[in-house]
């Protein structure tokens, strides 16, 4: 799944590209967990690989666990000073891809906010995390009607850095999602989707 003409948004907590060799294995490492939540919500959690590891020009965040696919930034606004060592930002962001069998793409907003080692526009980051409740109305294909929230937290002590995600999403009709099945084509699709990485 790629997103055509996508322009990218900067976003200093995710910065480092990866190679996509690592970001497969990181990838096939780190298994996707799920659970029915009430009222036919979906519990979900997994790991967003770092910048450069999807999207028809290598600018996308590749997803792998209960998501799938591509995520993209589309909108980026911070709420601190240049000089800040603290951040605080909102924006937008994209996805494309899989829900288990489902198919199609949301919109999500977002808040962000990070912990710096130095004026956040030139310095690395300490640590961070952010919150993405999904727009209502943005679902597309299978995930039309789509509901609910992720949490992102980043790991930046390491090489390459990885953001582990879970959230609750609801999608009408459908009910609770058993997304522990079908390991195999889970493999496949994040396979394809990191081949089709390396050749942007």
């Amino acid at each position: 799944m790629s997103r055509p003409n996508q322009a990218l948004v900067p976003h200093p907590r995710r910065l480092a590209a990866v190679p996509v060799l690592a970001a497969l294995l990181l990838a096939l490492a780190l298994p996707a967990g799920t659970a029915a939540g009430g009222s036919g919500a979906t519990v979900i959690r997994g790991t967003q690989l770092a910048y450069g590891t999807c999207g028809p020009n290598g600018d996308g965040y590749l997803m792998t666990g209960a998501l799938e696919g591509c995520w993209w930034i589309t909108e980026f606004n911070p709420q601190s000073g240049d000089s800040s060592h603290n951040l605080r930002a909102t924006g937008k962001e994209h996805f494309e891809g899989f829900i288990g069998s489902l198919e199609g793409s949301f919109d999500t907003s977002f808040q962000y906010t990070a912990r710096f080692d130095g004026p956040w526009t030139s310095s690395a980051e300490i640590h961070g995390r952010c919150h993405h409740p999904i727009i209502a109305g943005s679902g597309t294909g299978d995930l039309a009607g789509i509901t609910g929230q992720l949490s992102f937290t980043d790991v930046v002590d390491v090489d390459p850095p990885y953001y582990p995600y879970w959230g609750s999403i609801r999608i009408p009709g459908v009910g609770s999602l058993d997304l522990t099945a079908g390991t195999s084509a889970s493999a496949s699709r994040t396979a394809s989707a990191a081949r089709t990485a390396s050749s942007c």
